[in-house]
C-alpha cells in the first residue's frame, strides 16, 4: 500500500509536472493568438537565426502531438514501472524533458513574434534560448529523481546475498576480470563513419558530433572491473578511461546475479546513482554482480564469475562493521 508522499509523488510527476509545464507554454502561446499573423517565424538555427515559416495552427498541432508522446511516456513509466524500473525513470525524464521543449516552441515563438511587422525579423533571444533549454533539462532531471524515488513492486535481478569469503586476519585478496563486447565497435565504427562523411560535405557541427559520440560508444567495447579493499572499480575502453568507482564503505552487500539488459533500460552505463538511485553497465546479458548500497542504491556490471568478488566485497565489509578493540 502506498504511504502519502509516494502517492503525492505519483501526483506530481504523473499529473503536476505536465500539467504545468503545458499550461505555461499553451496559455502564454493562447494569450497572444488575436496578435499573431497568418505566418510564423520558425527558428531551428543554432543562433536563433530565421529559416522558415509556419502557420499558427501548424505549430499548435505540432504541440499536441509532442504533448501526447509526453503523456504517453509518463503513463508508461507510471504504470511499468514494476517490472522496469530504470526504464520508467528514463521514459519520465525524456517524456517531460521533450514536453518542456514543446512548451518552450510555443512560449518563444509567441515571444518572438510581438510587435514584428514581418516573420523574416524574428529572433531568439540567447537569453531565452538559455532558460528554454536549460529549464527543460532540470524538468527532466526532476522527472527522474521522482520517479526513482517511487518504490517499485518488484526488483530486477535481486537474489541471495552471496557468502563471505574466508580471508584470515590481515589477509587482502584482489580480483579483476575483462570483459570485451563486439556491439559498440560496431555501432561506433557505423557512426564514425557516418560523422567523417558529414564532416567531408556540408554539416560539419553535426559531424563533430557524431565523431564525439563515436568514440563514446567505444568506450564500452571493453570495461575491467576490480574489487578489492577499497571496493569496487570500472575502468573502460582500452585506455581504462574514463572510470566508475564505489567505497567499500558504501557497500552493504553484494551478490552474483543473471542481468537482463531490457531490466536495467537497455546497454552500454544505463540509470544514475544520483538521480535514480540505480546504475548498471550492461555489455552483454548472462552473469553480473550487484552492489547494493548502505543508501538504497544499486550499481550493477555485467562480468564472468561474479562470486568471487561479490564473496570477496561481502568479506572487506563484513570487517568494516567489526568493532575495534
Amino acid at each position: 500500500m502506498k504511504t502519502t508522499i509516494e502517492r503525492t509523488r505519483t501526483k506530481v510527476l504523473g499529473v503536476g509536472i505536465p500539467v504545468a509545464v503545458m499550461c505555461a507554454g499553451l496559455g502564454l502561446y493562447l494569450a497572444y493568438w488575436y496578435d499573431l499573423r497568418d505566418r510564423l517565424a520558425r527558428h531551428c538555427g543554432c543562433f536563433g537565426g530565421v529559416d522558415g515559416s509556419m502557420t499558427p495552427q501548424f505549430l499548435l498541432v505540432v504541440f499536441v502531438l509532442m504533448v501526447l508522446g509526453l503523456g504517453t511516456c509518463v503513463v508508461i513509466a507510471l504504470i511499468r514501472r514494476g517490472r522496469r524500473p530504470t526504464a520508467a525513470t528514463g521514459a519520465s525524464s525524456i517524456g517531460l524533458f521533450v514536453g518542456a521543449l514543446a512548451a518552450g516552441v510555443l512560449a518563444t515563438t509567441a515571444i518572438a513574434e510581438i510587435g514584428m511587422s514581418l516573420w523574416q525579423n524574428a529572433t531568439l533571444s540567447s537569453p531565452a534560448k538559455t532558460l528554454w533549454m536549460g529549464g527543460s533539462v532540470i524538468i527532466g532531471s526532476a522527472a527522474a529523481w521522482i520517479a526513482s524515488s517511487i518504490p517499485s513492486g518488484s526488483d530486477p535481478g535481486t537474489g541471495t546475498a552471496s557468502p563471505v569469503m574466508a580471508l584470515a586476519n590481515g589477509e587482502r585478496a584482489l580480483w579483476t576480470a575483462t570483459l570485451s563486447a563486439k556491439w559498440p565497435l560496431m555501432l561506433g565504427l557505423v557512426t564514425l563513419l557516418t560523422a567523417i562523411g558529414l564532416t567531408q560535405i556540408v554539416e560539419r557541427p553535426i559531424g563533430m558530433v557524431l565523431l564525439v559520440l563515436a568514440i563514446s560508444i567505444t568506450t564500452f567495447s571493453r570495461i575491467r572491473v576490480t574489487a578489492n579493499r577499497s571496493g569496487l572499480q570500472v575502468r573502460y575502453g582500452f585506455l581504462g578511461w574514463p572510470r566508475t568507482s564505489v567505497p567499500l564503505d558504501r557497500i552493504a552487500t553484494a551478490q552474483a546475479i543473471d542481468v537482463d539488459p531490457a531490466g536495467w533500460g537497455g546497454w552500454g552505463y544505463r540509470g544514475n546513482l544520483t538521480l535514480m538511485k540505480r546504475a548498471a553497465v550492461v555489455l552483454r546479458a548472462g552473469p553480473g554482480l550487484r552492489l547494493d548500497l548502505h543508501d538504497g542504491k544499486v550499481f550493477v556490471v555485467t562480468i564472468d564469475d561474479p562470486d568471487i568478488p561479490a564473496q570477496l566485497l561481502n568479506a572487506e565489509a563484513s570487517r568494516l562493521e567489526l568493532p575495534t578493540a
